[in-house]
């Protein structure tokens, strides 16, 4: 086999089929070989960066490792982004580029020169930041090690990307041997009988418990086991965003998302608890806020998590932690005392639940009387299959999406920790190549879906029946909200200074179905079931906010639109969470005529 025939050939052994890309002088034997192996397709893509979206997006839906390839020079670089959507979300993806040959190199002619052969570019140096592993390999022996290497790494431990970088003269050398298959690496951890002692011990002494549910529960796959146990101790949560896809969100026990966006019955249980047993999560500022010293200021709080750098942020904050390997947690879980629940916390958790649980709404768009972003979610969540996978972007978009969606047997997932515009798209198309049989759902704002609408015309060329719904609110809709509270309302590069097209012209000229939506009862089923693609565009007011959302200083109890004292109070059962008179003067000075009954 040549270089480029071993690389198909260990795709093919590990278990991969479709691979991502777009091409190039220094990738055209790789793809080439991928194309003439019979257990390999390839898809092509209008930009690098939508291959590396796509192949995070194949691990989300079907556990398996996705593949991305790509040339040397600017198209590696334009990996990075969807890298570092994996890396950031713990996903493991595996990308593989060509770079010149090692005779046209710098490194060849022993000169420290920018760059020698034509697109040289040292991308492993460049993506090491954001990946688990990056290496370029130098011989073909090095190929066989390094490739299966770095796979084992990308799937062992906290998972994530890695990148592989094979030069043109070994993709086209003679590779002795057979393939070299991944080892299976060790994993740190502690042992299961000492974190089940330790979160017995931080139950034990609980009256008013809360657990957190995490995103490393449903990458470890044990999903199930957790369930039972949340079902058997009858322990109320919440969870994360990325956690949310893991399980039926109509559990009795499951109170909402919390966090800067957090629904707000959810985020007052957390802040009013005793202990809080975080699973799996990291706990980033839009969970925590930009200050964690307001964070469950009554509570112990006891992280478990596969990652001993994120449990050692913790030591400041005075945590219990517990550095596990998640796929034992069901071993962990049998053995933990349930608390000891006072009736109190009970009863308090149950009105919380009915009061704020489904509850969101938007009073912009009543008092602006149009249509509202969380009736346009909730209409998409009663039209699509049970098992339907759905991918949002970014900004206002993902906020009212994971706000006011409901998972049953759902896929809902976003690149939560990078975030960037234009990441849905090419995720949904990686995710529809990946599980043909599933309904799949795009998400996107109007300025988001422009960073990779090339990929349009990938959905029409494969006639894949993907909806792809615009939250059209005529601008950066979380940017003005930003700019509503700090920048006296300038809207600055977020209305101002762009424009956006006609969708519906867009659609055509793609030759893509349109539909435009004025009212949710526009949005019927068959806008889902058709045979080929389709653009669902939902027409919002560009005064549309999101709703709750914390703003800067206050704690995730206390989001905006602010509550009436009385109503805060109740929230705040155990737990005091005062507003300064700092506080309330800005509120009256930023909106003079707000209901002084927010005082507490």
């Amino acid at each position: 086999m040549t270089g480029a025939e071993y690389i198909a050939e260990f795709l093919a052994r590990v278990g991969s089929k479709h691979v991502f890309v777009l091409t190039g002088g220094a990738c055209a034997f790789m793809i080439d070989a991928v194309e003439r192996h019979p257990a390999l397709a390839y898809t092509c893509f209008h930009h690098e960066q939508s291959a590396a979206m796509a192949a995070d997006a194949v691990w989300r839906v079907t556990g398996k490792v996705g593949v991305a390839m790509a040339t040397s020079g600017p198209g590696a670089t334009n990996l990075i982004t969807g890298i570092a959507c994996s890396y950031f979300d713990s996903i493991p993806s595996l990308h593989i580029t060509g770079q010149v040959n090692q005779r046209e190199s710098n490194s060849y002619h022993g000169a420290n020169v920018r760059q020698s052969g034509f697109q040289e570019t040292k991308i492993a140096e460049m993506v090491k930041p954001i990946t688990k592993y990056a290496v370029m390999v130098s011989t073909p022996e090095e190929l066989r090690s390094e490739l299966a290497n770095a796979y084992a790494i990308a799937s062992s431990g906290r998972r994530g990307p890695v990148l592989v970088d094979v030069p043109m003269d070994i993709q086209q050398m003679d590779i002795p041997g057979d393939v070299v298959l991944p080892p299976d690496l060790p994993i740190a951890a502690e042992p299961a009988e000492t974190v089940a002692a330790a979160l017995s011990a931080t139950l034990s002494q609980a009256r008013r418990p809360v657990a957190l549910w995490g995103a490393g529960i449903g990458l470890a796959g044990v999903e199930h086991a957790v369930i039972d146990w949340l079902s058997t101790s009858e322990l109320p949560f919440v969870s994360s965003w990325a956690g949310l896809s893991s399980f039926d969100n109509a559990h009795p026990n499951f109170l909402g998302q919390i966090g800067v966006y957090g629904n707000r019955g959810a985020n007052f249980v957390l802040q009013n608890a005793d202990a809080v047993i975080v699973l799996g999560s990291r706990l980033d500022n839009r969970q925590r806020s930009g200050n964690p010293r307001n964070f469950a200021i009554g509570a112990k709080v006891h992280v478990v998590d596969v990652d001993e750098e994120e449990l050692r942020k913790y030591h400041n904050d005075g945590y219990s932690t517990n550095l596990f390997d998640f796929r034992q947690l069901p071993q962990v879980l049998k053995a933990v005392q349930p608390p000891k629940i006072d009736d109190t916390w009970r009863d308090y958790v149950a009105e919380m639940k009915d009061r704020y649980f489904g509850k969101e709404r938007s009073t912009s768009a009543l008092r602006l009387n149009t249509q509202s972003p969380y009736d346009a979610i909730r209409r998409i969540n009663e039209l699509v299959a049970e098992d339907a996978i759905v991918v949002a972007d970014t900004g206002a978009t993902v906020c009212w999406v994971h706000q006011a969606f409901k998972v049953k047997r759902h896929k809902l997932f976003t690149a939560g920790g990078n975030s960037p515009m234009g990441y849905a798209l090419p995720a949904a198309i990686g995710a529809k190549v990946a599980a043909p049989g599933r309904q799949v759902i795009a998400i996107s704002g109007d300025g988001g879906l422009h960073l990779n609408i090339h990929e349009l015309q990938t959905i029409k060329h494969h006639n894949l029946p993907i909806a792809v719904i615009v939250m059209n609110n005529g601008s950066y809709g979380i940017i003005k909200q930003f700019q509503d509270s700090y920048c006296d309302s300038r809207y600055t590069a977020s209305r101002d200074g762009f424009s956006l097209p006609d969708f519906g012209r867009l659609a055509e000229a793609y030759g893509i179905r349109y539909a435009r939506i004025e009212n949710v009862e526009e949005m019927t089923p068959d806008l889902f079931t058709a045979a080929g693609p389709v653009l669902i565009d939902v027409i919002l007011s560009e005064h549309t906010l999101i709703e709750p959302k914390l703003e800067m200083g206050r704690p995730i109890n206390d989001q905006y639109p602010y509550l009436p004292a009385s109503e805060y109070a109740i929230g705040n059962r155990f737990v005091d969470y005062p507003r300064s008179e700092d506080f309330l003067k800005v509120l009256d000075d930023s909106d003079p005529g707000r209901d002084r009954n927010t005082r507490a």
